[in-house]
């Protein structure tokens, strides 16, 4: 029996059945570490080995997160695999490596990159690009990294022209990638395509409704108050991270989810990765958002009823909620674009015998790829530095100036108060045109504007006394 460095036993596993008169080739392997292989085969059937040699597939998926959207685009793409050999961390990208150079297809359908240090995938993965967004606005937001676009550039540039044309989540992200010489189309999110749920009776009728605007929820529960119609508010994020789920667990959690919006009388809601799947349901869905200026958001709004907060608000989807209308069509013509391209990928990879290695279509080596990643790392943290750079000592001389603005801004109020208390009008006239006169509202609005620069806050105490001064 195998034994750990401490002495312990290894847990070992065997699989397979023996037929009479059949040659047996075993492979003992740490239980705990790496799945078990065991083939059985007779000396001229070599069925068994040959199926072991076929494609793997790997689910991507954000390890650690609190958006179940994320899950949402996993439990898609896994939908379509005969089997799940793999999970794959969408910011580990780089860093996956299989087993003895076999290749995991993959539908790559995600919100790209949160974590840029790990861009290019690794040659291990066979990827279907589909569903791919990419977007800077986060840029030096706590959860997102200092980088814009310098990664769809060099060899991670060279990635993505291997594997073109890209599909992509939305036009602006198509738009961007063309910018930079990388064909790419629009294919749609791979939600699109998530099958219908079992349809079930519930003992009451119920809407759901997904974090939206607090004063819309409470405008639905108004409404359905004494209907009969249970609401069921659901939240869209779990409370912690998902990082010591396993993927059973957040499957569960998918379906169930699913589960109550195929079979809601309505769903509510102003998340996209609620909207897309209640639309693929077949479910009335209802988009609503304080605006619709995001990216991420077109062409899907059109996909679906949608309107603003205000909207809402003002009474004018009573209609709607009362009898809520079945869903658009437009979305259907990319729903079975998408739909083909992910088909035909599946059976393509199921023919692929070549291992990993044989597949890679980029020409860049590890040590020229290496190179590249520390060279853009640094520039783009050097890059993040300089623009969200604070000098203490900058930032010292502005509160420095702004304490005595408020020191003026007190006195000269004192002032005004004992002569407005005194009945002299024209003492107070003259004094606040003097005020005035002196340059210091201009002061003071430089200083909350350098201050705003610096910091990203207001200073609240300073534009209280502006504001009790000039109300005057």
């Amino acid at each position: 029996m195998a034994r750990r460095g401490n002495g312990e036993p290894e847990r070992l596993r065997l699989t397979g059945r023996a037929d009479p008169g059949a040659a047996f080739s075993f492979r003992f392997v740490p239980f705990r570490k790496i799945k078990v292989r065991v083939f059985c085969y007779n000396k001229n059937d070599q069925s068994e080995k040959q199926e072991d040699d076929s494609m793997k597939y790997g689910v991507l998926w954000r390890k650690t997160t609190k958006n179940i959207g994320d899950d949402m685009q996993s439990y898609a793409e896994s939908l379509w695999y005969p089997q799940v050999d793999y999970m794959i961390d969408i910011e580990d990208l780089d860093g996956f490596r299989s087993e003895d150079d076999e290749p995991v297809a993959c539908i790559m359908s995600a919100w790209y990159m949160w974590h840029k240090w790990n861009w290019p995938p690794a040659g291990d993965i066979y990827p279907l690009w589909v569903g791919f967004h990419y977007n800077d606005a986060h840029r030096g937001r706590p959860r997102g990294m200092p980088s814009k676009w310098e990664y769809i550039d060099g060899p991670g540039r060279d990635y993505l022209l291997a594997h073109a044309p890209i599909g992509c989540r939305d036009p602006s992200t198509v738009e961007a990638l063309r910018q930079r010489g990388v064909p790419a189309y629009y294919s749609g999110c791979i939600t699109l395509t998530l099958p219908k749920r079992p349809l079930v009776t519930p003992e009451r009728p119920y809407v759901c409704v997904v974090g939206v605007d607090k004063r819309v929820e409470a405008y639905i529960r108004r409404f359905y108050e004494n209907s009969g119609v249970d609401v069921k508010v659901i939240a869209p994020t779990r409370p912690e991270p998902s990082g010591n789920l396993s993927w059973e667990v957040r499957k569960a959690q998918v379906e169930e989810m699913l589960d109550l919006y195929q079979n809601a009388l309505a769903v509510y809601t102003f998340r996209l990765h609620c909207t897309l799947p209640t639309l693929a349901l077949g479910t009335p869905v209802l988009l609503i958002r304080k605006s619709f200026r995001s990216d991420r958001f077109v062409p899907y709004q059109d996909y679906v009823h949608h309107c603003t907060n205000e909207a809402f608000l003002s009474g004018a989807y009573d209609d709607w909620m009362r009898s809520p209308p079945p869903n658009p069509d437009a979305y259907l013509p990319v729903r079975k674009a998408l739909e083909e391209t992910v088909s035909a990928f599946i059976e393509q990879a199921k023919r692929e015998t070549r291992k990993a290695s044989e597949l890679v279509k980029t020409s860049f080596t590890p040590d020229e790829l290496m190179r590249w990643q520390n060279r853009t790392m640094k520039l783009t943290l050097h890059n993040y530095f300089i623009e969200e750079h604070i000098d203490l000592r900058e930032l010292i001389a502005a509160r420095r100036e702004i304490a005595k603005l408020q020191g003026e801004l007190d006195k000269t109020r004192r002032k005004l108060n004992d002569y407005a208390a005194l009945g002299k009008p024209g003492k107070l006239k003259k004094e606040l045109s003097a005020y005035r006169a002196l340059g210091s509202p201009q002061a003071a609005a430089a200083a909350v504007r350098r201050w705003r620069r610096l910091t990203g806050l207001w200073p609240v105490r300073l534009l209280k006394r502006v504001y009790r001064l000039f109300r005057k």
